[in-house]
């Protein structure tokens, strides 16, 4: 590299020049070090590279910064959301995101998550971060400006259920119809007595299936509470779903599911096999398997000789008139239909069964919160069937509020959206463009102490960091309390919200509630060491989304009541 004249000269000056307070011998071993870095600078290219490098991403740095804080603080209207500091141009968060995009979007919305939308870039491909209720809120309800079924279509049943382009193309180019069509046909089944039958089915599947590993009235040692019941709760959603012949021709479906379902994120970013190989495996094993069994369904239900409610080989109604409907559609081949299960599978298994074990922990290491819910239980108990009144058992308002809770502290899921009109304003000051992609981290909004505050001062009675199982009750009439999230649309969106709010959230909240009855009802079940649960939550604010395990074995035992 060359240096101007002066540059040089000066550079000269101070590697031959003594300092007065240095002596000799000090000022010729400082100068003989600065004359051999400079000549290396001068003639190492790598050297050279490095410092350039440095240079480049500290004012990149310093430059994204100014522009951060210049659009967040300034003032006008339709001003576009800022873009996070970034080190590296054109990269900007890519290698983050890359590297691990759970703890870096957590980072960043603990960092930056004031309220103010902000961008995070990958090269170019960008999502736009919601925190601010009022921006929530207004989002959800635009279900015409903002639309979810864009990056579902691409994202999750193309990249993640693999699912034929023709049958994308074919969404694409319906105009949302076939959308709506499958919004009204679950909504059918998971309301109303429909919703009720799928609870008891729910209930059969997990008492029969727990009994069977319970002895007479001897204790079962449980080393993994937080394994068995997201086991157990997967078979019993899956076999209320699809029958049972499934699990029992391939015993290794639910280990298969998890193993898709725990790297789905990977698969949706678009990981190549080589990195998850397991994950891709397992997601062709499962695929394979459902075509099988889709077979055989499709043979009896044809054929008329399935149960229509519920038949051990072609599964629930809602499945059985889901694949009917399939059929009929143009663009639904037999692999598109299949991943169409998968896609069934994925929304009732990877996050219900392991939201429902905090469900159960929660109440078994609170005494207090136990006997509540232990006299709910028991009160809505027929002691001459042993069998429970799910619908009174459902609308009782500790284990609504306690149901709610857990979804609003373990619930990490993600809302996204996509704009799909030529611009949406979010508030007065900014507004986003055609294509812009949403994403809504609801275990974050479930944090927003500023924005809970304004809504429902009372739900922070308690800081929003711990977890409190009557936050979302009121007082009611006389001295009951009444369970309500009035208010909270844009603050507690575990399951979304607007028109295209989960449709499959009082089944959820059922579930969670029926194993209550079957592990606290049917059978005594005791954490081994309460004192030892208390830290043994996981770091929530570690993560932005994916599956909350707990940071050690809960250690439980179990048996049958008397």
């Amino acid at each position: 590299m060359k240096f101007p004249p002066e540059v040089e000269a000066s550079l000269n000056l101070a590697v031959t020049q003594p300092s007065p307070k240095m002596n000799s011998n000090t000022t010729t071993s400082w100068s003989e070090n600065e004359a051999q870095w400079l000549a290396l600078f001068k003639h190492s290219a790598i050297v050279q590279a490095c410092v350039t490098a440095t240079v480049i991403c500290v004012c990149t740095r310093v430059l994204s910064s100014h522009w951060f804080h210049q659009v967040k603080y300034g003032h006008g209207a339709n001003v576009v959301p800022p873009t996070l500091p970034y080190w590296i141009p054109f990269v900007r968060h890519a290698l983050h995101m890359a590297w691990d995009t759970k703890r870096f979007a957590a980072r960043c919305l603990l960092k930056y998550g004031d309220g103010t939308p902000f961008y995070i870039d990958a090269a170019g491909r960008k999502i736009l971060v919601l925190l601010d209720p009022n921006q929530i809120k207004r989002v959800m309800n635009s279900s015409k400006e903002l639309d979810p079924n864009p990056f579902i279509h691409e994202m999750i049943l193309g990249q993640m259920l693999g699912s034929p382009t023709h049958t994308i193309d074919f969404y694409k180019n319906d105009q949302g119809k076939m959308d709506h069509t499958q919004m009204q046909h679950i909504r059918q089944h998971v309301t109303g007595t429909s919703l009720i039958s799928m609870s008891r089915k729910v209930h059969e599947r997990l008492s029969l299936n727990i009994g069977k590993q319970v002895k007479g009235t001897e204790w079962l040692h449980i080393s993994d509470l937080f394994s068995f019941v997201q086991n157990h709760v997967t078979v019993a959603i899956t076999e209320t779903l699809m029958g049972t012949d499934i699990i029992e021709q391939y015993p290794q479906m639910n280990a298969d599911q998890w193993t898709f379902m725990d790297s789905s994120i990977e698969i949706v970013m678009g990981l190549p096999r080589f990195v998850i190989s397991r994950a891709y495996d397992a997601r062709d094993r499962l695929l394979t398997n459902l075509k099988r069994w889709n077979k055989t369904a499709d043979a009896l239900r044809t054929a008329g000789k399935a149960d229509t409610t519920w038949d051990a080989s072609a599964g629930s109604g809602l499945m059985q008139e889901r694949q009917e409907l399939y059929a009929k559609t143009p663009g639904f081949d037999e692999d598109a239909r299949v991943s169409q299960i998968l896609g069934l599978l994925f929304a009732g298994n990877s996050i219900t069964p392991p939201l429902t074990f905090w469900y159960l922990f929660e109440t078994l290491r609170d005494p207090a919160i136990f006997q509540q819910v232990f006299t709910e239980i028991h009160n809505h108990l027929d002691m001459q069937t042993g069998s429970f009144d799910l619908m009174q058992l459902t609308v009782r308002p500790i284990l609504q509020s306690l149901h709610a809770e857990t979804t609003r502290y373990y619930a990490s899921n993600v809302a996204v959206r996509v704009v799909t009109t030529p611009t949406f304003a979010l508030d007065d000051k900014y507004t986003i463009p055609h294509g812009t992609t949403l994403f809504i981290y609801n275990k974050f909004t479930g944090l927003f102490t500023a924005g809970w505050n304004d809504a429902r001062p009372q739900t922070t009675t308690k800081p929003l960091d711990t977890f409190w199982a009557e936050r979302f009750l009121i007082s009611g009439s006389g001295k009951r309390d009444r369970f309500s999230d009035a208010g909270l649309t844009g603050n507690w969106t575990s399951f979304g919200g607007g028109e295209h709010k989960c449709p499959g959230r009082h089944f959820a909240r059922n579930i969670g509630i029926v194993t209550l009855a079957v592990l606290l009802g049917e059978f005594d079940c005791e954490l081994i060491d309460r004192e030892e649960m208390k830290d043994i939550g996981p770091k929530i604010k570690e993560t932005a989304f994916g599956k909350m395990e707990p940071t050690g074995k809960v250690v439980a035992r179990l048996r049958r009541r008397q």
